[in-house]
């Protein structure tokens, strides 16, 4: 059995591999680290390989960087008995068999949609900055925080002392707020904001999360 059609899948040990997926070579290949896309899918009497598993073809983008570019080169010179540069290396057609590639872009149609709230902050006084991260999976909880937030800075924080001073600049809306230092927002600004993201997750996911780890 030949499968070479985008979009076409093939269901082995209970993951699917489809044609056309982006997969990234584990420890069990010398193309370990490298990302790739699954281009053909041969089983039974089709493989090419004496293995038991269907043979898997991916083509693999080259590294960008020199030490991982050195680091491939390395374990093909070693693979080999002798030099191998990167152009004498082969990263299309590339057959693997199922534990050496893991698939990493799931069929969108099989995924389930998870919507999470991302709030940034933004600080900077006298030129000295600092920015910070945090993740909500309800959207009343992000806002509370944002909302805190504010008020730590109105109470207790730069908005205060610009306030203080008479120079307090500020723009809001229900999921954003800014302040400034009037004519020094470049040296002297504070923005927090609640963005909401999709987050596509995978079947293999949501039954084992773990294996994510």
């Amino acid at each position: 059995m030949i499968i070479n059609q985008e979009g076409m899948r093939y269901t082995y040990n209970g993951m699917t591999y489809t044609v056309g997926a982006a997969v990234m070579a584990t420890e069990a290949s010398e193309y370990r680290g490298l990302y790739g896309t699954i281009t053909e899918i041969r089983d039974g009497s089709d493989r090419e390989t004496e293995n038991d598993t269907p043979d898997i073809y991916c083509c693999f983008e080259p590294p960008l960087f020199q030490e991982e570019i050195q680091e491939l080169e390395q374990r093909f010179t070693k693979l080999y008995q002798s030099p191998k540069k990167l152009d004498e290396i082969t990263l299309d057609m590339v057959i693997m068999a199922p534990e050496m590639v893991r698939v990493i872009s799931a069929d969108p149609k099989e995924c389930k949609a998870c919507e999470l709230y991302l709030l940034t902050t933004h600080c900077t006084t006298n030129l000295d900055s600092s920015s910070f991260t945090e993740l909500y999976a309800d959207y009343d909880a992000g806002r509370f925080a944002l909302l805190q937030s504010v008020r730590e800075e109105q109470q207790d924080g730069c908005v205060k002392d610009w306030a203080d001073r008479d120079v307090l600049e500020e723009e809001y809306g229900i999921d954003r707020y800014e302040a400034w230092y009037r004519d020094e927002y470049f040296e002297n600004h504070f923005v927090i904001s609640l963005e909401k993201l999709s987050l596509m997750l995978p079947p293999d996911f949501i039954e084992n999360p773990k294996s994510y780890n």
